[in-house]
């Protein structure tokens, strides 16, 4: 490479964004000032697309969920499970306080917002009182511009201050520097210069809206029949109409001289489809970022319902937030936490729980098999430990044993000793007993055999109609969440069970949902009468079973 090419080139420099330091070959020079040129002819910049109300919705959604989550740092312990490291360096900054003039709500909400923005958030890292990261302050991504060093192939950063005016050289080791979607692995790409011209067609949706209702929602028009004799008459006239078009002289009808006619020129919005055009660019915008739309207030036509509500929350926290965590995560541990004893993780329970009905629901299972305690169900909800530690005890029920414990089966030809009769009689072994217990268990599976039909044929009923319309996911979800309350209210289920039968109903869904996205009609024809076939009989058996 020559010398001259070597210069060109850079010295291997990278910028963050349209704000940062472009490179001599970038198509940068070759655009309009202030940002990209969408072909719509809005121009695109972070800030310009800032006008747009869903875009501000979609990065405040997403800075403020992300902001909501707590940091804290962990350590494995040498018997198994974890536990909080509140004495950790780090633990303050990611917790409460980053630096001097910052909460942690504050300062994860400015970088999140940068990301989803710009593409990048960098921080530099201060020594302090707390260790070699005492403070971490942010560093505005149109200021900073990233070189990767020839030699190392790390990372050089040079930051513009703009209190004082001077540029800083940092490295890779004195920034905290969080990417979004990388070509090279050095810098992330912000949306906003990837998705140009779907921003600009919104820009420009909007602009005409407004020009439109600044001009009283009247389309423009052409004077016909003019014969002017100069042009000094001709602004005369434009001026005369103009006055008595604006003002107080707004909406008054107009006189004009004898020979003069006036007709429209422009397209109503309406026979546009403006407003349709606009709710489909909202909706593309939100996919851009990642965003469910009926968390930012767009209108799909397929609205959130009290039945879906929870699977819509539970699909954002996994869809959206999750990765948001995950960058944060390992950004942490890859810049702030130099031992690999220690590890950040963002707490996503509060995002993840049910209503309340669900949530009691699943602490009642979990208390009756003992895997969790009254103190760690109290711990999610919020609330103290019981004194004196009794919450602490983990239960679960006397008849459950090994299966090693279990006595072998004796052989077909060894004899078995008869019980006595008080316990026969005890146990209804006896003849009268017996006959008893078989009449009331075939009643049992008699009446659970009829409910059970009917749930089931309720269930393919259903789903056939959803089949028949290529039904979303949406009201596949809603209908599900709606089969689940009617088997609970049919059989009269107890937590345990009703909450094992949502769980069934929510991965049938998911099931159909599938099939139906993939345009895969015939198989979930055969995948519903599947269930037709088998789901009766294992109804009527669990009805059985919880009776007994």
């Amino acid at each position: 490479m020559s010398l001259i090419e070597s210069i060109s080139r850079g010295f291997f420099s990278f910028r963050a964004d349209v704000g940062g330091a472009p490179a001599p070959w970038d198509d940068f020079w070759y655009e309009p000032a202030g940002g990209k040129h969408s072909a719509s002819g809005m121009r695109i910049t972070p800030e310009t697309v800032k006008r747009l109300a869903v875009v501000l919705a979609c990065v405040s959604a997403k800075s403020r969920q992300l902001a909501t989550l707590p940091f804290k740092v962990y350590t494995d312990m040498a018997g198994g499970g974890r536990r909080v490291v509140t004495d950790h360096p780090l633990y303050d900054i990611l917790y409460s306080r980053p630096n001097n003039y910052q909460t942690a709500f504050e300062f994860k909400t400015m970088m999140q917002s940068h990301v989803e923005l710009r593409g990048n958030a960098f921080a530099q890292k201060i020594p302090g009182p707390r260790g070699p990261v005492d403070q971490l302050l942010p560093m505005h991504p149109d200021r900073v511009t990233v070189e990767v060093l020839k030699d190392s192939g790390r990372l050089r950063y040079k930051y513009n201050d703009p209190l004082t005016g001077n540029t800083e050289v940092l490295m890779q080791d004195e920034v905290f520097h969080l990417r979004d979607f990388s070509d090279d692995g050095y810098v992330g790409q912000s949306r906003i210069s990837m998705a140009v011209d779907s921003l600009g067609l919104a820009l420009a949706q909007q602009d005409y809206q407004s020009r439109f209702l600044r001009n009283d929602a009247k389309s423009s028009m052409a004077i016909v029949g003019t014969n002017f004799k100069t042009k000094e008459d001709e602004e005369l006239f434009r001026k005369n109409l103009g006055r008595a078009q604006t003002g107080v002289n707004r909406g008054r009808p107009l006189v004009l001289p004898a020979g003069l006619d006036i007709k429209e020129l422009s397209v109503k919005p309406i026979d546009m489809q403006l407003l349709e055009a606009m709710k489909a660019s909202d909706v593309r915008i939100c996919s851009i970022f990642n965003v469910l739309p009926h968390l930012v207030g767009v209108d799909t036509g397929r609205a959130a319902t009290y039945a879906s509500v929870e699977q819509f929350n539970i699909m954002n926290a996994v869809q959206s937030v999750l990765p948001m965590a995950i960058l944060w995560e390992q950004a942490i541990q890859r810049d702030l936490i130099t031992s690999t004893r220690f590890y950040a993780k963002a707490s996503m329970a509060s995002m993840l729980r049910g209503d309340t009905a669900s949530r009691f629901a699943a602490y009642n299972l979990a208390l009756s098999t003992g895997w969790m305690s009254q103190d760690d169900v109290r711990e999610l909800e919020d609330l103290n430990p019981i004194p004196n530690g009794v919450g602490k005890t983990y239960w679960r029920p006397m008849n459950w044993a090994p299966l090693s414990q279990l006595e072998t089966p004796k052989s077909a030809g060894q004899q078995v000793a008869a019980p006595d009769d008080a316990q026969a009689v005890e146990e209804g072994a006896g003849s009268d007993g017996g006959g008893a217990a078989a009449a009331r268990d075939g009643r049992l599976q008699l009446l659970a055999s009829s409910a059970a039909d009917r749930c089931v044929r309720r269930e393919v009923s259903g789903v056939r109609k959803l089949i028949e319309r290529s039904a979303g996911a949406y009201e596949i979800t809603e209908f599900y969440a709606e089969q689940a309350r009617f088997i609970g209210e049919v059989f009269h289920l107890a937590a345990a069970a009703a909450l094992n039968t949502k769980i069934g109903c929510d991965a049938r869904a998911q099931q159909l949902t599938m099939l139906l996205d993939g345009d895969e009609k015939a198989e979930a024809v055969e995948w519903i009468e599947h269930i037709a076939a088998t789901e009766p009989v294992r109804l009527a058996t669990m009805a059985v079973e919880g009776v007994k």
